[in-house]
């Protein structure tokens, strides 16, 4: 009979995991993962589905004892437990987790020096299950050099360094690959751009963007920072709009609005069009962009300022016509081969709301959940890591190497997905940013 069938240190694994090694915060942000599980809980499963429950009162005692002081940090009572489960298990003992994940169980397993597998159905589980308990635990000294400059001084082993030097590299190729779509103003780049969702308006017939707050920057007093907010400004001649930057709180309503009836907020916000004040109710706006009538506007430019930090301006002339630039360019990019588009075409499942809620956007396949520009730069993206791959490859690094370097591109890939995409917040509103 193992621990785990009689006892687990529930109390020890919730106070370690609000923080610090036990959190798991460090595993996530390797890879971006939606079940964010701590690894005190790896760590405990691991040690009481390993150790055996005794006859003796006395032996679980004691054992439960040890288990609890492992708890207290990340190598906590490593050698002694280690020597228990030599005891335990003569010829070694091993751990197979079938539904891995990102494969916290089997790094907590290898740690304690068990072989253990891991096994995950979907590949990019796989991918980071590997690089967070696999390739950081191989030896990588017999690759050849990579070509790409000096090696670096802080790195602690040879994976860290290449890696680091890996993605300077790529950021360095990328940037340079979408420079022309990210002008620079006053020789500075900006720090990210918000946009929104427009919709025809049912009863005027123009077009207005989808808002859910005018909140840019939240006040400051100790900075004697008032904060920043925008309206939308309307020529109801010329049927255009624009957002319009200014200090301190919003003075003017989002056009994304709760509405009340006798007194009580309805469930769900209506839409309401700033040239002629019509109000679309919830399960209109969702339709018109179910129909796929949603265009996406930039409204406003972010830069960085040394002491107050994000400072929001109207975009400028250039950098509107670099975004519509980004557009023209995206439908140009060729497929990375046969059935793989350059933007992907796989369907959003029906009822797939809790995820990525694609019913806010209007979006029916993964590739629309982001806007042109964004898409142009994750196309670039993935044609840089595939072209640096292959350049490494030429220079005689393993085929285990290369897929490792890769990988941890990747991980970098999928944590820019996160604030490079339809709706990613920077505030608490509904506007996507880059």
């Amino acid at each position: 009979m193992r621990m785990i069938e009689r006892w687990f240190p529930c109390a020890e694994v919730s106070d370690a995991s609000e923080s610090g090694w036990g959190s798991g915060k460090s595993e996530k942000a390797l890879f971006i993962w939606f079940a964010a599980r701590p690894l005190a809980q790896a760590k405990a499963a691991v040690i009481t589905s390993l150790l055996p429950w005794p006859d003796d009162t006395r032996e679980q005692e004691r054992l439960k004892d040890l288990v609890r002081r492992a708890m207290t940090d990340r190598d906590a009572a490593h050698d002694e437990l280690v020597r228990e489960l030599a005891k335990a298990y003569p010829n070694g003992a091993s751990m197979l987790d079938p539904f891995s994940g990102r494969a916290m169980i089997p790094l907590e397993a290898a740690r304690l020096g068990v072989r253990a597998w891991g096994i995950d159905y979907a590949p990019v589980a796989t991918l980071a299950g590997t690089l967070l308990a696999d390739y950081p635990l191989r030896d990588w000294s017999s690759e050849p050099p990579l070509p790409i400059g000096p090696p670096l001084g802080f790195a602690e082993d040879r994976l860290t360094g290449d890696v680091a030097r890996v993605l300077d590299e790529i950021g360095r190729r990328y940037e340079a690959s979408m420079a022309e779509f990210y002008p620079k103003i006053n020789g500075k780049q900006p720090w990210g751009y918000l946009w929104a969702v427009t919709l025809p308006c049912q009863e005027c017939g123009r077009r207005f963007p989808v808002t859910g707050s005018l909140v840019l920057r939240h006040p400051l007093p100790a900075k004697k920072d008032l904060g920043q907010s925008y309206r939308i400004a309307v020529d109801r001649g010329l049927g255009t709009f624009r957002a319009v930057v200014h200090e301190g709180p919003p003075i003017g309503q989002p056009t994304l609005v709760t509405v009340t009836r006798g007194g009580k907020a309805q469930r769900g916000k209506a839409a309401v069009c700033p040239f002629c004040e019509h109000v679309h109710p919830k399960d209109v706006h969702t339709r018109l962009a179910a129909e796929g009538l949603g265009n996406d506007a930039l409204l406003v430019a972010a830069d960085l300022d040394d002491v107050i930090g994000k400072v929001f301006r109207e975009p400028t002339f250039e950098e509107r016509a670099a975004a519509e630039a980004a557009t023209a360019a995206l439908r140009n990019e060729l497929p990375f081969g046969s059935g793989l588009p350059a933007v992907p075409d796989e369907a959003i499942p029906d009822g797939d709301y809790d995820t990525v809620r694609p019913s806010l956007y209007g979006a029916a396949s993964y590739g629309e959940l982001c806007n042109d520009r964004q898409s142009l730069g994750f196309v670039r993206l993935c044609r840089v890591i595939n072209g640096f791959a292959d350049e490494m490859g030429a220079a005689g690094l393993s085929q285990d190497y290369l897929a490792a370097l890769a990988g941890y591109a990747a991980a970098g890939f999928c944590r820019k997905l996160k604030r490079s995409t339809r709706g990613a917040a920077l505030l608490p509103m509904l506007l996507s940013h880059e």
